[in-house]
Formats: structure tokens, C-alpha cells, sequence
């Protein structure tokens, strides 16, 4: 066991000489010929072989890889197994012709891998905003690439994942956060919470919000306001504090109350950050934690004394 986990780590190592891959290609294990495959160091000529050998597992790695080039890509798209189409689809190289042939795949994990796709044409992903599948729907919500009006429009899916990946989308509008922030579905507050477009008046809602999860994304937001800030300093939640303490955006006093905190972890987030008055510092300057003592001393508010 210990042999294949070792020629399995060989095989994935970019740093691996190619006469030791050539080797390995022609292994009788298929983990270790699909880490060649995968491998950013093989050669094309090894990539091209791999590309039919028998095990669906390798060539999905011929696929995935990011030197296989187009021609292989263009064969690989027909092949009769959909994680290798999958590969393909989700492969930073595949060129648009190909991604608008696999749009209309059947496996719908394919059409996903071309929702989420970096190259997808803006008229590919509205055609597929509209598919049966909620995965790849929820796609398209995520993609970077998908217009403001097509996000609008997901925004109201009857799907709480798709409006999920609306409100994690940094291309939403506000507007359209604003309203996913009152959503019943939680994971949909979460998102919104943690999005670094939301804006403060939303995020002042949710400071309040009963799910815990949803007040930690707010409590480490950039946008968050000091004074929800500060009372969210007070949160029973240990995690929720720690995210208030390393906030740029906290304010002295509350900082100062952080920092005779019980956790410690958030008395290191208070000690890292910049804006930590004088009188807190001298507090942690003495705290019984090492860890705590040592991010003090590289504050630069420390005074040298």
C-alpha cells in the first residue's frame, strides 16, 4: 500500500523528471497512469497515448490537464464516459466551439463544468440559466461572467441554491442583495453576508440574524459598520468574535473589550490588528499567552519601550 501511495505521489510531483513519468505510464495501476496524466510536467506525446487508454479514471486526468491541448480536448469531448466529457468541459483550455458543443450534453454534470467555464459566451450562459438541472443552473449564478440582468432574474429561482450562488455572485447589485438578505433560506443570508459587495445598511440586518453563520460573514465582511461591530463584539459565538477582532473596521473600545477576551485566538486577532488602541496593547502586552505577546511586539502601534 505504502509502494502505490509513494508512485501515486511521483506521478502528481510537477517536479518529476519525464523519463520517470514515461516509466510510470505504462503502469499496471490506474491511480498511478492517471497522476501522469494529470501531471503539469507530461509531455504531449504521453498525453496523446494516455488519451485512450483503457481506464475512463486516466483519461479524465488527460482531460483535466492543463497542457493537453486543443486537438486532444476536441477528442476527448466525444468520449463515451461523461467525467471524462466533464474533464473537458471544466478544462481552463478548452476553446469556446467546444464549450457551446458540450452546452447540449446529456449528463448534466457536463453542462455544469460549461456553466461554470471562465470562456462561456455570455449567450451560452443565458441558454443555460434556463436548463432543467439546478446544478447547472446554479452554474451559471456563480459564474463571473454571467450579466447583471441574468443574475436579476436567478435571483428569484424557486431553487435556494441558484439564489445562493446569486448572493455569493460580486457581480449581483446591490439592490439584489438586499433583498436576498430577507430570504428564508439561510445558506442564501450566508452568502449574502459574506459577499464583499454587500452593502452596510444590509449587513446591519443581518448582524441580528438568529443563524449563527450569517452574523460570523458579517462580523468578517470589509463592509460592516463599527458600531454593528461593536455589538457584535458581545456574540456568545467564539468564531464571531474572532472575525470582529480582525476587522479593519472595528472600533477602538470594542478592540479594547476583545482584548481580555477568554478565547485566545481572538486575543491574537486583536494583538494583529493595526488599528488597536495604545491601552489594549498594554493589556495584551502582559497576556499569559505566548502567541498572544509575540503578535504585540510586531504591531507596529507597539510602542519600543
Amino acid at each position: 500500500m505504502g509502494d502505490m501511495t509513494d508512485k501515486v505521489e511521483i506521478a502528481t510531483n510537477p517536479d518529476t523528471p519525464v523519463d520517470v513519468l514515461i516509466k510510470l505510464a505504462t503502469d499496471s495501476a490506474a491511480d498511478i497512469r492517471r497522476g501522469v496524466a494529470f501531471n503539469p510536467n507530461t509531455p504531449v506525446e504521453l498525453l496523446t497515448k494516455l488519451a485512450t487508454d483503457e481506464s475512463d479514471y486516466v483519461r479524465q486526468g488527460v482531460a483535466e490537464n492543463s497542457n493537453t491541448p486543443v486537438e486532444l480536448l476536441t477528442k476527448l469531448a466525444t468520449d463515451e464516459d461523461h467525467y471524462v466529457r466533464r474533464g473537458v468541459a471544466e478544462n481552463p483550455n478548452t476553446p469556446v466551439e467546444l464549450l457551446i458543443k458540450l452546452a447540449t450534453d446529456k449528463d448534466e454534470g457536463v453542462r455544469n463544468g460549461v456553466a461554470e467555464h471562465s470562456n462561456t459566451p455570455v449567450e451560452l450562459l443565458i441558454k443555460l440559466a434556463t436548463d432543467k438541472d439546478e446544478g447547472v443552473r446554479n452554474g451559471v449564478a456563480e459564474n463571473s461572467n454571467t450579466p447583471v440582468e441574468l443574475l436579476i432574474k436567478l435571483a428569484t429561482d424557486s431553487a435556494f441554491d441558484i439564489r445562493r450562488g446569486v448572493a455569493g455572485n460580486s457581480n449581483t447589485p446591490v439592490e439584489v442583495l438586499t433583498k436576498l438578505a430577507t430570504d428564508e433560506e439561510n445558506w442564501v443570508r450566508r452568502a449574502v453576508a459574506a459577499n464583499p459587495t454587500t452593502s452596510g445598511e444590509a449587513l446591519t440586518e443581518l448582524a441580528t440574524d438568529e443563524e449563527k453563520w450569517v452574523r460570523r460573514g458579517v462580523a468578517k465582511n470589509s463592509n460592516t459598520l463599527g458600531e454593528v461591530l461593536t455589538k457584535l463584539a458581545s456574540d456568545e459565538d467564539n468564531l464571531i468574535r474572532r472575525g470582529v477582532a480582525a476587522n479593519l473596521n472595528t472600533l477602538g473600545e470594542a478592540l479594547t473589550k476583545l482584548a481580555t477576551d477568554k478565547d485566545e485566538v481572538v486575543r491574537i486577532a486583536v494583538a494583529r490588528n493595526p488599528n488597536i488602541p495604545i491601552e489594549a496593547l498594554t493589556k495584551l502586552a502582559a497576556d499569559e499567552s505566548e502567541a498572544v505577546r509575540y503578535w504585540v511586539a510586531e504591531n507596529p502601534n507597539t510602542p519600543t519601550k
